[in-house]
């Protein structure tokens, strides 16, 4: 009788300790066990921790996660730091469906929902660690932060309302911004197994995310890159993305002031982006692996001041299949495809002091085998690049590039052909980059096959036209236009061949080569190979 009352009495003291001090040990062995897991590097702090055992709910309020920057410092000075640090802040942490509450003192959680209210989650990049390069934390930094417990299992995870920001922890800069983030996992189980398992997404079987924008500059250029509306779903493998856009940040006069030397403006965007069959399991990995990627609108703006000085960079290994190359994370997209897509060309003339503007309207673009996995690349090393679309938006104009993948010389091929369109209608373009003005003429077709490389382009021109006739321009000093140099215009029409063919010859072809200037883009070499077939078509040798 006495041992069961003793029996009895210690299972009551157990209970009422419980009772009494169940959330300081709670407190205690949470934090204790972060900060032991982490060898100090992590400490976790939070404000209340509300335990129902009978419901089986666990709220925590105000949670916080830092890192030591003490620790951290003497880690870096043992070359042990690891590559990532995070410090988070969490104002309402819910688990329902907590089967075994007292599991919190045997490491493990188990219940049916948590749900993370507007979490603020910082990551700074140490540049440091085995894993420097990536961009997406290990998955040893979330299994330390877990401290003690052996398991955590619950039937669905959901964060709401998540600000994500990346930073460089030496410059302070900020790297990459996520406003308004969910993330939803379904079927979330860390142990040591599912730890290693590639089938998990963080620990899950199956993920939803959505993002209302995602936001980060170039990193040495007036540049934002913004992503409006992006969603993942794993069970469909699609992404979706609202809308992407490269905005500059200074306009075309403040970002030419801006410059020592000519460069490029970009203005680009991509709407209403779907990509299919995405391997989400390897994006995690900074893989992109997908079927397909379309975009049901975009716009390429480019604008170019020729009044300032150029650089003097040499940019042989620039051209775009050799930039793909070059990019840290793995690409393997079977197509791209851009349809209703607006390309513009503007260019500031330094003798004109105007601008000219190149534009395609309408453009439809297939980009197979997009790729810069060496695997992918043994079984089929062509990128090409399949265009139609309506140059000025008058002639139909269709263009295929061919990019031989991590070729040695940086080899591609390009070859296109143009319909009919007046000569008066080329003269936006030829007035105030020639300057000159075709008076007169019909150009019936313009057909090029170039075969190109590092260095230069071989291949032939053929343009047929008619009744060809124009004036050469020129800007009287103090004047804003441009008039007709009447001497000039009477000779470039007794040397310029009026029509191709002329009566029943033999169509005139232009065989030609151009050396690179290695200071220049893929598309200034096409473009003076295609200029230099058509003067030598037309008669005109200099």
């Amino acid at each position: 009788m006495s041992i069961l009352l003793v029996m009895m009495v210690a299972i009551g003291g157990a209970i009422f300790y419980w009772n009494i001090y169940r959330k300081q040990i709670i407190r205690i062995k949470l934090q204790d066990g972060v900060w032991d897991k982490t060898n100090g590097l992590y400490a976790l702090r939070y404000d209340s921790l509300i335990l129902d055992e009978v419901a089986g709910n666990l709220s925590v309020a105000n949670l916080t996660l830092r890192y030591d920057s003490t620790k951290y410092i003497a880690l870096l000075e043992k070359n042990n730091a690891p590559p990532t640090l995070l410090k988070i802040k969490i104002p309402s942490i819910i688990v329902t469906g907590v089967k075994t509450p007292r599991a919190l003192l045997d490491k493990e959680i188990v219940g049916k929902k948590l749900l993370i209210t507007n979490p603020v989650i910082d990551i700074f990049y140490t540049n440091a660690g085995k894993d420097s390069a990536r961009n997406i934390p290990t998955k040893e930094v979330y299994e330390q932060i877990l401290g003690d417990l052996d398991l955590i299992k619950i039937d669905t995870v959901e964060i709401r309302g998540a600000q994500i920001t990346t930073s460089n922890i030496k410059t302070g800069k900020k790297i990459v911004r996520f406003i308004n983030t969910s993330i939803r996992l379904i079927e979330l189980n860390i142990d040591e197994e599912t730890a290693e398992d590639p089938a998990q997404l963080l620990f899950a079987k199956q993920l939803f995310f959505e993002s209302e924008k995602i936001s980060f500059p170039s990193e040495d250029q007036p540049y934002n890159y913004i992503i409006d509306s992006i969603s993942l779903n794993s069970i469909t493998n699609t992404g979706h993305v609202k809308k992407f856009r490269i905005d500059p940040t200074l306009n075309e006069d403040a970002f030419v002031k801006s410059l020592p030397t000519q460069d490029d403006r970009f203005d680009f965007s991509f709407s209403t982006i779907r990509i299919q069959n995405l391997n989400i399991h390897q994006l995690f990995n900074e893989n992109v692996i997908a079927d397909s990627i379309l975009a049901g609108s975009a716009s390429f703006k480019i604008y170019r001041d020729l009044s300032i000085v150029r650089d003097k960079k040499n940019r042989v290994g620039r051209y775009p299949h050799q930039l793909i190359d070059k990019l840290p994370i793995s690409i393997q997209v079977k197509k791209l495809i851009l349809s209703n897509t607006f390309v513009e060309y503007k260019e500031k003339s330094k003798i004109t002091a105007q601008s000219g503007k190149v534009q395609f309207n309408n453009v439809y673009a297939l980009i197979t085998n997009l790729t810069n996995n060496k695997e992918g690349i043994k079984a089929n090393n062509v990128m090409t690049a399949d265009i139609s679309t309506k140059f000025l938006n008058k002639a139909p104009l269709k263009v295929v590039w061919q990019f031989y993948l991590q070729h040695p010389k940086g080899r591609f091929d390009v070859k296109g052909n143009m319909g009919s369109i007046t000569a008066r209608e080329v003269n936006p373009i030829t007035q105030p980059m020639g300057p000159a003005k075709l008076e007169d003429g019909l150009i019936n077709s313009l057909q090029f096959n170039f075969e190109g490389n590092n260095y230069g382009i071989d291949g032939n021109v053929k343009m047929l036209y008619k009744d060809l006739k124009l004036s050469i321009l020129e800007k009287s000093k103090g004047s804003k236009k441009l008039d007709k140099k009447t001497l000039a215009s009477f000779a470039a029409n007794i040397i310029i061949k009026n029509d191709n063919p002329k009566g029943k010859a033999d169509p005139r072809i232009a065989n030609l080569h151009f050396d690179r200037d290695t200071n220049r883009s893929i598309f200034h070499l096409v473009w003076k190979s295609l200029f230099k077939g058509i003067r030598e078509t037309a008669g005109i040798k200099k």
